[in-house]
């Protein structure tokens, strides 16, 4: 195999360059972005902000932007220094030690797990609105495997055929964004249904008022997530020190404007707020009301294209993220998940991964105590990392991509108190104290999993990395 320019970084890190590069730019922001996936969030999780805080909650919107964005900020440095598979584990490895590593890449190899089951299953409701009838269990688990094992064989066919299909996916869900959104504003625009007091009115209930508004934030904070997955394939991007630190901010950024300016279009457009706020999908209530069934089952096909490419780029990243832990040689049976398919894909991390999802998914109502506790562990994953930039960074060489320069401690600062203020909202509720002791055991298994296999030290991979074929 030839070596690419860009190896060079794999090659001083002490492997041997096995992936194939043939991403480019739009690909970079589109994985992201599918990752993402302002549809997916919005439409699973608008409801939740009008349960806890009415409409005036959708403010948090850009506050939970703003700090996902300064978050993003720290990890774009990190992309343009260390363009390496695997992201956060091997960041960490540089930044901390190779145990908080390695931790890093358990919680960020199972969320990314869980989070594909949780998107697959999210699929199955809307399948059964499009379809007029609800899914009973048994066909529901039946689709929601045949999904996982579409998204396993695209993905097995390399990052190319992936993206591809990845970026159709993206191209389509900003037009039916964009579209639906201008559409819906001529049309209220005509009946004059502007409802501008719904998001400048802070209810009456319920009080305090504060708690439910602190809630409604995690709509932003469950959407606006897993944008380092970019950085993820790394090792699959050309140029990637500067390609990729671009197109995960650019990926953040418009997420949270065309996230935001969707919500404000279709809260405005709730033509009775009591009606939306007890439907299980309210956006299929507010599109119904203007467009009729049709249109709403056109933009529910326009959703499930993005659910679908959302899970199959988080099912890419997590197996990204096994590969770059076994070819340390610090996984179990690293020697059989480090292997690399012909077509240049870590073929058997990939189906250990796809094994996991369909696991998590017949688990049922567990699957969400798991969802929780993945996003739980988001947030020490992205805090630990950045605890560990704002500490190490100052004292590495100067980089000639992306830095943040003299905005380093700030930008620190804000992204650590966000993540802590985040971290607080996902685990101190009781509602989500279940999701909080679950992310405690996933944590646990992996103290078990990093005693067997996880404290070997790196050098005899990277011998072999050197020395294989």
């Amino acid at each position: 195999m030839q070596h690419h320019d860009d190896d060079q970084a794999i090659i001083e890190a002490g492997y041997k360059p096995q992936l194939k590069r043939s991403l480019g730019p739009f690909a970079s922001f589109a994985i992201p972005f599918s990752e993402i996936s302002i549809t997916t969030g919005i439409f699973a999780n608008y409801g939740f902000v009008l349960a806890k805080a009415g409409p005036f909650g959708f403010w948090t919107w850009l506050l939970v932007a703003f700090g996902q964005t300064m978050v993003a900020l720290v990890l774009a440095e990190m992309a343009g220094r260390i363009p390496l598979a695997g992201s956060l584990y091997n960041w960490n490895n540089k930044l901390a030690n190779p145990m908080v590593g390695w931790f890093t890449g358990w919680m960020l190899m199972v969320a990314f797990a869980i989070g594909t089951a949780a998107v697959t299953t999210t699929m199955l409701p809307v399948i059964g609105v499009i379809l007029g009838y609800d899914l009973d269990p048994h066909m529901a688990s039946a689709i929601a495997i045949a999904l996982i094992l579409g998204q396993l064989i695209i993905n097995l066919y390399g990052a190319r055929l992936t993206s591809h299909i990845n970026i159709i996916a993206v191209v389509a869900e900003i037009i039916s964004m964009v579209g639906l959104g201008i559409l819906i504003t001529f049309i209220i625009a005509a009946k004059g249904h502007f409802h501008f007091d719904l998001l400048t009115t802070i209810p009456t209930e319920p009080r305090p008022y504060l708690p439910g508004f602190l809630m409604s934030s995690l709509l932003c904070a469950w959407t606006i997530i897993g944008f380092e997955c970019s950085a993820d394939v790394s090792e699959e991007t050309v140029n990637a020190k500067r390609v990729t630190p671009k197109g995960m901010l650019s990926a953040v950024l418009i997420s949270g404007l065309v996230g935001f300016a969707f919500i404000v279009i279709m809260t405005i457009a709730i033509p009775d707020l009591a009606e939306v706020s007890k439907a299980s999908y309210p956006l299929a209530v507010i599109i119904t009301h203007y467009l009729g069934s049709s249109g709403t089952n056109l933009f529910l096909a326009f959703v499930l294209t993005s659910m679908f490419a959302c899970a199959m780029v988080v099912m890419m990243t997590a197996t990204r993220v096994l590969f770059a832990m076994a070819r340390d040689d610090r996984f179990i049976a690293s020697s059989v998940f480090k292997k690399v398919s012909a077509h240049h894909v870590p073929k058997n991390a990939a189906l250990l991964i796809a094994a996991l999802t369909i696991i998590f998914v017949l688990m049922g109502d567990n699957l969400t105590l798991l969802a929780g506790a993945s996003t739980v562990c988001a947030g020490l994953y992205y805090l630990i990392t950045v605890i560990s930039f704002g500490i190490t960074v100052p004292k590495l060489p100067d980089t000639h991509t992306f830095s943040l320069g003299r905005w380093h401690w700030p930008v620190v600062i804000i992204a650590a108190l966000w993540l802590i203020i985040e971290i607080g909202i996902l685990t101190i509720p009781d509602e989500f104290h279940a999701g909080a002791l679950t992310a405690a055991g996933v944590v646990v298994a992996g103290v078990v999993v990093y005693f067997i296999t996880g404290r070997k030290n790196k050098s005899s991979s990277r011998e072999d990395a050197h020395g294989g074929p």
